[in-house]
């Protein structure tokens, strides 16, 4: 196979003609953390709160790191900072669910981001079949059992098999280049 010479360069300068030797891209200096996060804003994704219990103690985390994996099992994943609380919750207990926030929730997002003391204490909720919180007027929710979890820098990643959901018509509360937005302009600032 005659290997293709790309044109065009990294962020560094650095020409990317080795494409077909993974080891040689693997070697290579790692983007800087703020062109990571430079490129990362760019991407728009829904809103959510990982929620997760641990007997009576309830806890959530504002998130976008959720992508959906397969139809057939169906099947999400979710990343984790290893410093939230929810981490060990998830790890330990094996369940979580994710909230998918509605365009009018963005007080939601903003308080689930602050790791509050008392996560649950203002926020109207019901419990879901595998004991974590649901919280009330989302978009959907994925009721999720941890099938697979890895663990890759300072993130781990969980991949549940989704045993319950529900969807509503809200319209969905989205994050894009460091603000809330809804699906044709800024989110209102409920």
């Amino acid at each position: 196979m005659a290997q293709r010479d790309i044109s065009r360069s990294n962020t560094r300068g650095t020409p990317l003609t080795e494409i077909n030797d993974t080891d040689a891209l693997l070697q290579r200096l790692p983007v800087s953390y703020e062109e990571f996060r430079q490129a990362m804003r760019r991407f728009a994704a829904n809103v959510s709160v990982i929620t997760c219990a641990d007997g009576e103690y309830l806890n959530g985390m504002t998130a976008t790191a959720v992508s959906g994996v397969t139809a057939d099992p169906p099947s999400v994943l979710i990343i984790v900072n290893h410093s939230a609380r929810s981490r060990a919750i998830i790890k330990s207990t094996g369940a979580f669910t994710i909230n998918v926030l509605a365009a009018h929730q963005q007080a939601v997002a903003i308080h689930f981001a602050s790791k509050p003391v008392d996560p649950f204490g203002s926020i109207a909720h019901t419990i879901g079949s595998n004991r974590c919180p649901i919280i009330d007027g989302i978009v959907a929710h994925l009721e999720c059992a941890v099938a697979e979890h890895f663990e890759f820098g300072t993130h781990s990643i969980f991949i549940g098999k989704i045993v319950g959901t529900n969807v509503s018509r809200f319209v969905p509360l989205l994050f894009h280049d460091g603000s809330y937005q809804r699906l044709g302009g800024a989110a209102d600032a409920r």
